[in-house]
């Protein structure tokens, strides 16, 4: 058995996507082999080789609400004295030229388990932190590894650990 998903990282048509790409007005990542590759409406708009990436950081909220514009417009408002709002987003320190970098995609309608949510920004942070950016382009590794990962049961404070050694394995 095959997981398809942990949190907003899910299998679609042999492609691990980050996103909902059959939503209206949709933007959404994909892991291909060349790089994390970014679409809007359908049409790919950028792809980031894995080789620039230092780092990678999955914010997203559980339900499609928390990420809708009225309440980025209203947690701006809120939370920008405290560091800002939240949103739906990919973000990367890259190199060659060094820069940082974001951009923002389309929540599924499904809502997410904050645990699922928890490993899946765990499993993209620590795949490209242990050098291993580039496994993010190989289906059958992520898939396994993404399996791996959702079976964990561990309690989470071990969380973080157990991930590492499943993403170095």
């Amino acid at each position: 058995m095959t997981a398809s998903n942990l949190g907003p990282l899910e299998l679609i048509a042999d492609a691990w996507i980050i996103g909902d790409p059959t939503a209206r007005k949709s933007k959404h990542f994909k892991l291909q082999q060349q790089g994390l590759s970014y679409w809007i409406q359908g049409v790919r708009t950028q792809v980031i080789p894995w080789s620039r990436f230092m780092n990678l950081v999955l914010s997203v909220q559980p339900a499609r609400l928390g990420n809708s514009r009225a309440m980025a417009m209203l947690s701006t408002i809120t939370l920008a004295p405290a560091g800002g709002a939240r949103e739906a987003f990919l973000g990367a320190t890259l190199r060659d030229p060094y820069e940082d970098w974001s951009e923002i995609f389309t929540h599924p309608a499904r809502k997410f388990g904050r645990r699922d949510i928890r490993k899946a920004e765990e499993f993209l942070k620590q795949t490209v932190e242990f050098g291993r950016a580039r496994k993010l382009g190989d289906p059958l590794w992520v898939s396994q590894t993404v399996e791996k990962i959702a079976g964990l049961t561990v309690k989470s404070r071990d969380m973080k650990a157990a991930i590492g050694e499943i993403v170095k394995s």
